[in-house]
C-alpha cells in the first residue's frame, strides 16, 4: 500500500503573489467605490443646488406678481442696487434687493376714531399688529385714503393702535417701512376722515427679499459665510422694540446673487426698454419720491397712453426680471467650480458661456469685482443660474377700492 502524500502547503513566493493580487482587487474595488461615491455626492449637490434656486423664485415670483394690488402704482416696487446688508447700505458688488407691496385680502376694519396718532377700530383685532405694519385708511368711496404705520405692536383682542409718528427712517429692505407710508398729515387734514360715515382700514403687506451670508453659528456674514436669500416683512417679528436684520426670515440656502432689471411701458410698436436697478433712471428704493419731479410721476388716474406712463418711474414698470444664482453648500476640493459671470468662461462639465452678440449677461447689475462672500464663480462649488421675467398686472391699477367682504384678521 502506497503511504499517503503528505500535504504541501504554500511557498513564500505564492504568498507574495497571491496577496499582491488581492491587493489589487481589494484597491480597483476601493477605488470603483469612491468613484461612485463622488460622482453620486457631486449630482446630490446638483439636484440639491437646483432645487434651492427653484424654490427660490417660485415664491419671489408668487409676491412679485401681486405687487401693486389694492397698493398705488408709486409705492408698489421699490429695488435696491449692491445692498450690503451686513453694513445696511448701498455697496459696491452686492446683491440687489427688491421690497413690493400687496394689500392683504383679509383684513378689514371701520376706523370708529381716526386720531393725529392712532386708530380706533369696530371690533377687535384676531391677531396682533405688528410694530411696522402697514395700514392705508380709505374714505368712503376711496378718493381720499392715506398710508400709516402701526408704532407700538398691538395685541390680539384690541380695538385700537398707536402709529408711528417718528421721522423716517432710511430707505432699506431690512428696515421699517420709510416715508411713502406715513403719510399723518393727511390722515389729520382730510375731513372725510372724521365723517359720519366712518373710513375703511385696510392692511398693506411689504415683502422685501435680499442676499446675506451667516458664519456656521449663524451669526452676521464674515467672507467665508453660507448665503441665503432672505425675506423681512419690514414689521417687528421677535418684539425686541427694534426692526431690524434680525426680523428677518430665510427662504432658500445658497443663494448667491439676485439681480434686478426692469422692463418698462412702451406703446405701439416701439422695444421695451430693458433697464438694471443700477442705472442713473431707476433709483434706490424709495429715492424717487424725492428726486423725481412732481410732473414725472404718473398719476393713478392717468390715462395708459399719458407721456407720464412712458417713463422711467417705477409705476411704469411691466415686467420684473429676477437672476438668481444658487451654489451648492459644500465646496469640492477637486474642482475649480463654475464661473457663471465671466462670458466664454466654461462651467465644469459644461461648454462656455458665449462671447459673441447676444452676449450672455446674466448679471448685468453685477460689474467684475463682486463681494468676496458673493462671487459668482471658482471656489469649488457647483452652481446654478435661474432668470423669470414676472408681469406685475395689478400696477395697471386707476383707481382705489374699498374692498366688499366683511373682514377679519
Amino acid at each position: 500500500m502506497r503511504a499517503p502524500r503528505r500535504p504541501r502547503g504554500f511557498t513564500l513566493v505564492e504568498l507574495l503573489v497571491g496577496t499582491a493580487i488581492g491587493a489589487l482587487v481589494l484597491t480597483g474595488i476601493g477605488l470603483v467605490f469612491v468613484s461612485q461615491a463622488s460622482q453620486y455626492q457631486a449630482h446630490a449637490s446638483r439636484r440639491a443646488v437646483q432645487s434651492s434656486v427653484r424654490q427660490a423664485m417660485g415664491f419671489m415670483e408668487r409676491h412679485v406678481r401681486n405687487a401693486g394690488y389694492g397698493v398705488d402704482p408709486d409705492r408698489a416696487i421699490l429695488a435696491y442696487d449692491s445692498f450690503d446688508a451686513l453694513g445696511n447700505t448701498r455697496g459696491v458688488g452686492f446683491p440687489d434687493g427688491i421690497t413690493v407691496h400687496a394689500r392683504d385680502l383679509y383684513f378689514r376694519r371701520r376706523a370708529t376714531e381716526v386720531g393725529t396718532d392712532f386708530l380706533r377700530f369696530d371690533t377687535e383685532l384676531q391677531r396682533p399688529l405688528r410694530k411696522g405694519e402697514i395700514l392705508l385708511v380709505l374714505c368712503p368711496g376711496a378718493v381720499r385714503y392715506a398710508y400709516v404705520t402701526v408704532g407700538e405692536t398691538a395685541p390680539a383682542k384690541s380695538f385700537s393702535v398707536k402709529l408711528d409718528t417718528t421721522p423716517a427712517p432710511m430707505d432699506s429692505p431690512m428696515g421699517p417701512p420709510g416715508a411713502l407710508f406715513r403719510e399723518l398729515d393727511t390722515l389729520d387734514g382730510e375731513a372725510c376722515f372724521h365723517d359720519t360715515e366712518p373710513p375703511v382700514v385696510v392692511r398693506v403687506e411689504r415683502s422685501s427679499f435680499y442676499v446675506t451670508a451667516f458664519d456656521d453659528d449663524g451669526d452676521a456674514a464674515t467672507p467665508g459665510g453660507t448665503p441665503y436669500l432672505m425675506l423681512h416683512r419690514g414689521v417687528d417679528l421677535n418684539d425686541d422694540g427694534t426692526i431690524d436684520g434680525e426680523d428677518a426670515t430665510p427662504i432658500a440656502v445658497g443663494i448667491e446673487q439676485l439681480q434686478v432689471a426692469y422692463i418698462l411701458n412702451t406703446l405701439g410698436d416701439t422695444p421695451p426698454p430693458l433697464v438694471g436697478v443700477n442705472d442713473d433712471d431707476v433709483p434706490w428704493g424709495e429715492t424717487w419720491h424725492i428726486a423725481t419731479p412732481e410732473l414725472a410721476r404718473p398719476r393713478m388716474e392717468d390715462a395708459y397712453s399719458s407721456p407720464r406712463r412712458l417713463g422711467s418711474h417705477p409705476a411704469n414698470i411691466r415686467q420684473v426680471r429676477l437672476t438668481l444664482v444658487a451654489r451648492s453648500s459644500r465646496a469640492d476640493t477637486q474642482r475649480p467650480g463654475d464661473d457663471v459671470l465671466t462670458p466664454g468662461a466654461p462651467s465644469d462639465g459644461s461648454s462656455a458661456l458665449p462671447t459673441s452678440p447676444p452676449t450672455w449677461r446674466p448679471l448685468e447689475n453685477l460689474g467684475t469685482t463682486p463681494a468676496r462672500a458673493f462671487e459668482p464663480r471658482g471656489g469649488g462649488f457647483s452652481r446654478a443660474v435661474l432668470r423669470g421675467a414676472i408681469a406685475p398686472k395689478n400696477l395697471l391699477m386707476r383707481s382705489q377700492f374699498t374692498p366688499v367682504h366683511l373682514g377679519g384678521g
